[in-house]
């Protein structure tokens, strides 16, 4: 299977953009460095103190900093001193001094106060849009009373925000109308809004976000965890065609029914774009047929480690009851079906990495790497040494692989959603305001447009 990995789908011209791009990088980095180094022999002196101590004792290196927080070194150098001591700037410091951990959570601070930043500034930007309403300083959807959380405005903000000065209004919510982030982003709040877990709608964005997992065109997320393979089962094919499959969809953008799974004399699989046989291998199917027919593949048997009585099948829900789940904000050691982002040796243990599918509204705990739902859908059986590789490759654009699932969640759509509410409301308080069925059945309404946009799509066919 390492051969039908990751990079083999990438094409030659696919590389050589990439390594293109990571020249122009470097291009662009020594360009800074260099501007940088200009200013700072243009700056003044006298610079403002950043430290309030500075000490070298032996080899341990000590910083008070203004906030009065104590910062140092082991095995520091006459050199480190000197570097620390002319440093402009409390990340300059942090880099010469700080742990890498230190420096890491520096980062994630800063970044986080950029994303707030951009909250604050979407009270401004998003007035007048019609998605929006803007009350008591807070954004909704007009669809639903609930407020979005700080960051998602804020990734709102950062996608319209480049067309303000060119574009009014009107314009700008035509472009949103065919931008996939825009619309996935919207569609995944309209769905957390329908989890009887108020906390979900609150918590889930900011969750996914911390932890790097990718949102689809239709609302929902790409997840990870791991199965066991039942006893007997030849697993090689359902790993060949879920891979092909999703990969032809997601790095390739070009439509599975075009192309045929084959099989050498020697047992080896292939991808090809004709359904011929040639003497020396044999057709098994087209991608497209084969991958739908998955589920009645006696090769595509998994269970669960924990209990071992989980029927799991790519290309199948596997779901256990929403009363037996737990919400919990720990990890592990909860009720419920357990999905990572990176945390995947420790998400269910397996012999198989998959990729999974889930619906926000079906989620039922948020930990702080790890969460938990009552359904998602195995999409892919995923190399172990990929597993979490796959999620964070800009190659691979998870924003392909929802439609089927969509098509299947948005049936029968109002009575489970009713059904989820009534059913959470007997069994604990809200700490949030539940939603009223007049917004329930707005945001039922809006993303039930999905089905027509659905049936016109018209995949890009080579």
């Amino acid at each position: 299977m390492g051969l039908f990995g990751l990079n083999w789908f990438k094409s030659e011209k696919e590389k050589e953009l990439e390594e293109l791009k990571l020249e122009e990088q470097k291009l662009h980095n020594d360009l800074m460095r260099v501007n940088i180094e200009n200013q700072k022999q243009s700056l003044t002196p006298k610079i403002k103190s950043l430290y309030l101590s500075l000490k070298l004792v032996g080899d341990v290196l000590t910083v008070i900093l203004e906030d009065g927080s104590l910062i140092s070194k082991t095995e520091a150098t006459a050199e480190d001193f000197r570097k620390v001591k002319n440093s402009r700037t409390l990340d300059d410091i942090l880099g010469i001094i700080g742990s890498h951990s230190t420096v890491v959570e520096r980062i994630k601070e800063k970044e986080a106060i950029k994303k707030i930043e951009n909250a604050a500034k979407g009270l401004e930007i998003l007035k007048g849009f019609k998605d929006f309403e803007i009350k008591d300083n807070t954004v909704f959807f007009k669809t639903s009373k609930r407020s979005l959380p700080p960051l998602l405005v804020a990734k709102f903000v950062n996608l319209v925000d480049p067309y303000i000065k060119t574009h009014t209004i009107p314009e700008i919510e035509q472009i949103m109308e065919k931008n996939d982030e825009y619309q996935g982003l919207k569609n995944f709040f309209m769905w957390a809004c329908l989890n009887p877990r108020a906390e979900v709608a609150a918590d889930l964005y900011d969750f996914l976000d911390r932890n790097s997992f990718r949102i689809t065109k239709q609302g929902f997320f790409v997840a990870l965890r791991n199965v066991v393979t039942v006893a007997g089962t030849n697993t090689e094919v359902v790993q060949f065609i879920s891979n092909a499959y999703n990969k032809v969809k997601a790095v390739w953008h070009r439509n599975p029914v075009n192309y045929w799974i084959k099989q050498e004399d020697n047992g080896a699989y292939s991808l090809s774009k004709d359904g011929k046989s040639n003497g020396i291998t044999k057709v098994l199917g087209n991608l497209e047929d084969l991958y739908k027919d998955l589920p009645n593949m006696v090769e595509n048997r998994f269970t669960d480690d924990y209990t071992k009585t989980f029927d799991i099948r790519v290309g199948q829900v596997t779901n256990m009851p929403m009363k037996d789940c737990s919400w919990s904000t720990r990890d592990c050691m909860e009720a419920g079906l357990h999905f990572t982002a990176d945390q995947i040796h420790y998400v269910g243990c397996g012999d198989t990495s998959v990729l999974v599918l889930i619906n926000p509204m079906k989620v039922v705990g948020i930990g702080t790497h790890k969460g938990r739902c009552y359904e998602y859908l195995p999409i892919m059986t995923v190399p172990r040494d990929e597993a979490t590789e796959i999620l964070h490759d800009i190659d691979f654009d998870t924003l392909e692989l929802d439609e089927d699932y969509a098509i299947r969640e948005l049936a029968k759509l109002t009575e489970i959603a009713k059904a989820g509410f009534i059913a959470e409301t007997t069994k604990n308080q809200f700490n949030l305001p539940a939603i009223s069925n007049v917004e329930m059945k707005n945001i039922i309404d809006s993303l039930s447009t999905m089905k027509k946009t659905l049936k016109k799509r018209v995949s890009i066919i080579k």
